[in-house]
């Protein structure tokens, strides 16, 4: 067991060299890091998320926000609980994501009476009326809604405070209720 320990911090050690590398424009190193580390995260992800395509998301997103967020990686200290801290918040944000779809997903014994075209037309109509937002209006609604996202992630994405894209998403809800017939 003592010569794990050893081993143990070569890796990080190895790895935090390749992440300080990768920060100061390495491409070499980036992707000697990224193959490194990648099937340790996505073995951490396994644990965390149970759906297969949920997993698949979850990776994309951990390496995506480790891309992101590798400025902000301090070469001194051990690489894994930063990935690890980025990998935790990937597998939390997709789970809030199945569970807000989960949440809007509605099961019946039959199926209802709807004609296809009422169906399409309600579609085509929401994407209309979703094509009159303004740019960061239906960017926030996209992301929030149809996305799951959560505010932070979502304003992290949109380049933008959490208070400003609230105010956005709030906005284009008003919107859509006005064009949509739900204004009370």
């Amino acid at each position: 067991m003592s010569t794990d320990v050893p081993r143990a911090d070569e890796r990080s050690r190895r790895r935090s060299l390749l992440m300080k590398q990768a920060q100061d424009g390495d491409r070499e190193a980036y992707r000697a890091l990224l193959e490194d580390v990648g099937p340790m995260i996505q073995a951490f992800l396994r644990k965390r998320v149970r759906d297969p395509d949920d997993l698949a998301d979850a990776y994309q997103d951990a390496l995506l926000s480790l891309h992101r967020a590798r400025h902000s990686f301090d070469p001194g200290r051990a690489f894994e609980p930063w990935a690890f801290a980025i990998a935790r918040n990937a597998a939390t944000d997709q789970l809030r994501r199945r569970l807000t779809r989960l949440s809007h997903e509605t099961v019946v014994e039959e199926l209802p009476d709807v004609p296809a075209e009422s169906a399409m037309e309600g579609g085509e109509r929401l994407t209309q009326v979703l094509a009159s937002l303004p740019p960061n209006q239906r960017e926030a609604f996209e992301m929030l809604k149809i996305e799951g996202l959560s505010v932070e992630v979502a304003a992290e994405r949109a380049g933008t405070t959490p208070g400003a894209l609230k105010v956005r998403a709030h906005r284009a809800y008003k919107v859509l209720r006005a064009l949509l017939g739900g204004e009370r």
